[in-house]
């Protein structure tokens, strides 16, 4: 590695992208703080803001703050850019988010105008969104056993097959197990968070910097999981599930599917099991049903009391989980995403 990206490994020069609101559109629902998957919106004066806990806006650019405002109220200015160290992004995107593009005659409009010359297919890909707001209803064991099902016909590497599914549908189990992983997060917050931003404050302190022993160890810790520590994450991704008590990991949802895969199955078996995990989400949208991957499941693979509170055994390890229900209201939209990264080869 050479020395500029050691040099940045941590803390790199980054651009985030901005959220904006029209405060005359919004009417005070809440709908973009609830949905925040980093929780960097809050409400002030019944209208949304970022919450300036941390030293910057740490924007995703998921926008399904833009999917959930029916008012069309937020608009999320700029692309998260890094420039220098690990992280650099800047020079492999091509150009700014742009709205899908399946149809090269209908590249200038608008996604509505030319929705009915789709598949239902691409209709759903384009448009489903990752639910974070939940009606109470239960989900009936017929609606879930018909998702899984659709995760079972998914393909995979010499038919081998290798996941498990783990379903938790009563409220209790999926509060304790929130409960677990956020105190397991804690630790994680501990070598990696600046501690005067490890309780929820706003505003948050802008003083706040790492110690001289984490600036140590911290880049140790990110060129070994680099997934794990995105400058996106390092700050609300990791730190609002541990910090805020009022933080719900599983979004309160009333279904959690857990997804484990048998790790000597043939080829890459966490591949295959996230595909059945992307024939699953579908599926339960095609059922009136919302979706969510929650990667902090994660969590469990590295608690044994975990791991027994949950029942998983040899051969089989966590992969992610799914949380399922019933949305609030009609949540799909089609957004902007990155422009796909192609080489031609003739």
């Amino acid at each position: 590695m050479n020395f500029e990206k050691r040099r940045f490994t941590t803390s790199p020069p980054t651009t985030f992208a901005e959220f904006i609101l029209d405060e005359e559109k919004c009417t005070g629902c809440a709908k973009c703080v609830k949905t925040c998957p980093i929780q960097i919106l809050e409400m002030k004066d019944n209208k949304a803001r970022p919450n300036k806990r941390y030293r910057e806006h740490r924007c995703i650019t998921c926008q399904n703050c833009i999917a959930v405002c029916k008012q069309d109220a937020i608009q999320i200015k700029g692309d998260y850019r890094v420039h220098r160290g690990l992280f650099k992004n800047d020079d492999i995107f091509p150009d700014t988010k742009t709205m899908p593009e399946p149809i090269e005659e209908y590249k200038n409009y608008n996604f509505e105008d030319y929705e009915d010359k789709l598949t239902e297919t691409e209709r759903v890909i384009y448009k489903r969104r990752s639910i974070r707001l939940y009606k109470k209803k239960p989900v009936s064991r017929e609606l879930i056993k018909r998702v899984i099902e659709a995760g079972r016909f998914a393909p995979s590497a010499g038919n081998n097959q290798p996941w498990k599914f783990i379903v938790i549908d009563n409220k209790e189990t999926i509060d304790n197990l929130d409960m677990e992983i956020r105190n397991a997060l804690r630790y994680i917050t501990y070598l990696t968070v600046a501690h005067a931003e490890r309780d929820k404050k706003t505003p948050g302190d802008m003083n706040a910097r790492l110690s001289l022993w984490q600036k140590a160890i911290l880049p140790w810790i990110v060129r070994k999981n680099p997934n794990d520590f995105d400058p996106r994450v390092t700050g609300g991704g990791i730190n609002a599930p541990a910090s805020d008590p009022d933080f719900h990991i599983f979004f309160r949802a009333p279904v959690l599917i857990l997804l484990l895969s048998d790790y000597r199955g043939i080829g890459k078996t966490h591949l295959d099991t996230g595909i059945c995990g992307q024939n699953m989400t579908l599926a339960a949208h095609s059922l009136g049903l919302g979706a969510c991957y929650v990667g902090l499941i994660d969590a469990v693979r590295y608690s044994s009391k975990l791991k027994k509170m949950l029942g998983i055994k040899h051969p089989f390890e966590i992969i992610t989980s799914i949380a399922l229900g019933y949305p609030q209201g009609d949540l799909d939209k089609s957004v902007a995403r990155e422009p796909a990264r192609i080489d031609w080869l003739d």
